[in-house]
């Protein structure tokens, strides 16, 4: 005569481990698209959309071309200025986008003490 052994079912504990583990991983992945998210707009300006077009530099001036896309009641002004290899910032100037239009193109000439290696508009805000 012969004995069989049946299998044991899969305790529910494992089952329950298993369910917890995925579910804590599918939140970890919503928090961390969230955070991302937030990371990537941290310090802009919703509606508005500043950008250095071209920028020319000769040894004492920079002359830099930029637009700005904003809503068309806004009043927007930002600024624009002209850094050396370290970032300090040269010569700077504040311009304005005045309300009644949706996008602005401008152009500045910066007179600097040196020359520069780059230049940008940045910090724009409602007035």
């Amino acid at each position: 005569m012969t004995t069989s052994v049946s299998k044991a079912a899969a305790p529910a504990e494992s089952r329950r481990s298993r369910l917890g583990l995925v579910a804590v991983g599918l939140l970890a992945a919503v928090m961390a698209a969230g955070f991302g998210i937030l990371a990537a707009h941290t310090g802009q300006t919703p509606g508005i959309v500043p950008q250095t077009v071209t920028y020319d530099i000769t040894d004492t001036s920079v002359e830099i071309n930029y637009t700005v896309a904003k809503g068309k009641g806004d009043d927007v002004r930002c600024t624009v200025d002209a850094y050396d290899t370290d970032f300090a910032v040269l010569a700077q100037k504040e311009v304005s986008a005045p309300p009644g239009t949706s996008s602005v193109k401008g152009a500045e000439t910066l007179q600097t003490p040196r020359r520069a290696t780059g230049a940008r508009i940045r910090d724009c805000r409602k007035v």
